[in-house]
């Protein structure tokens, strides 16, 4: 009995005639079909004019658009090899304090982003926010936030310098190309923990445009942070004479670090030959050993690259001369955070030692390894396999095996550029929902539109051979809310009526909580959900994950009502950036994406719920 209503189902879903409404309204007969039979919009492999790749339109949310709101190209991304959809340029601020990069037109959030918000508040919002974030859609509004352009929030005489404030933040994140546009400002370097970020981030680049300014904030900031960036920089000048003399001034003022101390004493004696004694790694000695143009020696613990800032182990990844485990582990690290661009990553995974054994069966090898040296077996497999099946299978592995956030970031992207030399077609079904995903999480509606029509297809073919519960109806069905999100569907179409019957959602408590919600998740997006089938799925009882505390979970909803767009945005953020949205408890990510939605942030919401339904959906 239970087979022949699955087979009723799932042909009534598929013969249905017709793509999914556009309006979230249903007309009297038919049900609206679950089965769509081609994209919400036409879509080309070449975006038109004014269009990113993945085909969002630039501009500002909140505007006057019909239709859904599609996946978008992030306006403001961190360092990635992507180009941006907007210009930065500095800006005439009302006050200094108050300056940025962005004004409402490029991506910023407006000159009243702060308007009503208390100072306190947004002072220990900033400082809770972890240094940077996993997810690449965090990382992505955080820096628009940091950079917008506008009246800052009223302060005392006592209070920190507001622009130092946020300068800071964009440092941790690692954006440098930013930090120095932010740090031209007028007052950016009046606040210690501002040049002293900034500073470190310059000299880790080695972009060292810091040195300049070197001499001047040291007599500002007489601190031992100050003094050891200031080591540095008379190295990278050529100019040891007075080291020594330097390390004792941070002696006496506290500073105690025997990396960085060991390595100054090799650049003050000219010691030549491979480095010894390390026993800790911090981030100035790493952009000291950079300045020196020496490598870190094979003693280093792969532990101590780990607690490295995501800008310092992307300049371990850099340095010469440094063992091919280290730089994995370091690379590996960077581009999780979005400091290691593609193609800078995909010599370190190919530098990485794999076994010939490993490579000829890194399918298997993949189950039972994890972290980079997973991703190193997978990368070089799918780099030297020829045979389009055989890449296929190692390509779905690499895909199933990792965090949407990673498959966001230069990992997916080094994934993508695989994928495009590869064709769709029915020797590839099996990597249809894994391409789709990877597609939509790496802002590739382009690319994402094709397999998503294969895997329907897959499934449409499985259903009709009497497989109605079959793994290609199952895994496209897990495809259906990511689709919609990145725009392949249009908004409000679906029937997530029939979609919670296929995909079994009354089975048991675990999977009425997952459907559920993933069901609120695509609400908080924007997406009309008919409220009864939220009742439907609702688990009535506890949900797991760490909630925030009651003071700002209550704080952020009234300030939505206001509303005040730049607390809304960082309460909101200071939910999910420490794990990301795919690994924050579902009911803190809901709260926060229904925050951002509400203030007019959209796009936004959809790219962060995207990468929460990822991980839901699973593969």
């Amino acid at each position: 009995m239970a087979l022949r209503l699955g087979l009723a189902l799932a042909a009534g879903l598929m013969t249905a005639p017709v793509a999914l409404a556009q309006s979230g309204a249903q007309t009297s007969g038919a049900p609206t079909p679950l089965w769509p039979q081609g994209p919400a919009t036409p879509s080309t492999s070449t975006p038109a004019a004014g269009v990113p790749s993945g085909g969002a339109p630039t501009g500002t949310d909140g505007g006057a658009t019909q239709g859904p709101t599609p996946l978008g190209a992030p306006l403001y991304t961190p360092p990635a090899p992507r180009s941006s959809s907007f210009e930065v340029k500095t800006l005439a601020a009302v006050t200094p304090d108050g300056g940025g990069l962005l004004d409402a037109g490029q991506g910023g959030l407006g000159q009243a982003l702060w308007a009503d918000s208390p100072r306190g508040l947004v002072d220990r919002a900033l400082m809770s926010l972890p240094p940077s974030s996993p997810s690449p859609a965090v990382r992505a509004l955080l820096g628009r936030v940091l950079m917008s352009s506008g009246t800052a929030p009223q302060a005392n005489k006592d209070t920190r310098n507001f622009l130092g404030a946020r300068l800071e933040r964009l440092a941790l994140l690692g954006d440098g190309k930013n930090a120095d546009a932010m740090a031209a400002l007028p007052t950016a370097l009046d606040d210690a923990g501002a040049a002293e970020a900034w500073a470190r981030l310059s000299l880790l680049t080695g972009d060292g445009s810091a040195c300049n300014q070197m001499a001047d904030l040291q007599k500002r900031f007489n601190d031992g942070e100050i003094q050891m960036l200031g080591v540095v920089c008379q190295v990278r000048g050529g100019s040891t004479d007075n080291v020594m003399l330097s390390l004792d001034i941070m002696r006496e003022q506290g500073v105690k670090d025997d990396g960085f101390s060991r390595l100054a004493e090799v650049a003050a004696s000219g010691q030549k030959g491979a480095l010894k004694g390390f026993s800790t790694l911090s981030a100035e000695a790493v952009a000291l050993a950079r300045a020196m143009g020496r490598g870190l020696p094979a003693e280093v613990p792969a532990a101590q690259i780990l607690t490295l800032n995501p800008a310092a182990a992307a300049a371990v990844a850099d340095l010469p001369d440094t063992p091919a485990a280290l730089k994995l582990v370091a690379g590996d690290r960077a581009a999780a955070y979005g400091t290691l661009p593609a193609a800078a990553l995909a010599p370190v995974y190919k530098a990485a030692k794999v076994s010939p054994s490993d490579l000829k069966n890194a399918v298997g090898v993949a189950e039972k390894r994890q972290g980079a040296d997973q991703r190193a077996i997978l990368y070089q497999a799918l780099t030297g396999e020829t045979i389009p099946s055989l890449k296929g299978a190692i390509l779905a592995k690499a895909v199933d095996v990792s965090d949407p956030s990673l498959l966001a970031g230069a990992w997916g992207d080094l994934l993508v550029q695989e994928l495009e030399g590869l064709a769709p077609g029915p020797a590839l079904k099996d990597l249809a929902p894994a391409a789709t995903r990877l597609a939509l999480l790496q802002n590739r509606r382009d690319l994402a539109q094709p397999w998503f029509e294969l895997a329907r297809q897959s499934a449409q073919e499985a259903s009709n051979g009497g497989k109605a519960d079959g793994k290609p109806l199952q895994a496209y069905l897990r495809l259906v809310p990511l689709a919609l999100l990145g725009g392949l569907l249009p908004s409000d179409g679906a029937n997530w009526a029939q979609w919670l019957d296929a995909v079994k959602a009354d089975a048991d408590a675990p999977s009425r909580l997952r459907a559920g919600s993933i069901l609120a998740l695509l609400t908080a997006a924007g997406e009309k959900i008919d409220p009864l089938l939220l009742a439907r799925t609702a688990a009535v009882a506890e949900a797991p994950g760490v909630i925030p505390d009651a003071a700002s979970w209550l704080r952020l909803d009234q300030s939505v009502t206001v509303p005040r767009r730049g607390e809304v945005a960082l309460l909101a953020l200071a939910e999910l950036a420490d794990a990301g949205p795919a690994s924050t408890a579902p009911t803190v990510t809901v709260h926060a994406l229904s925050a951002l939605a509400a203030i007019g942030l959209k796009d936004d919401a959809r790219r962060l719920a995207l990468e929460a339904v990822a991980a839901l959906a699973g593969p």
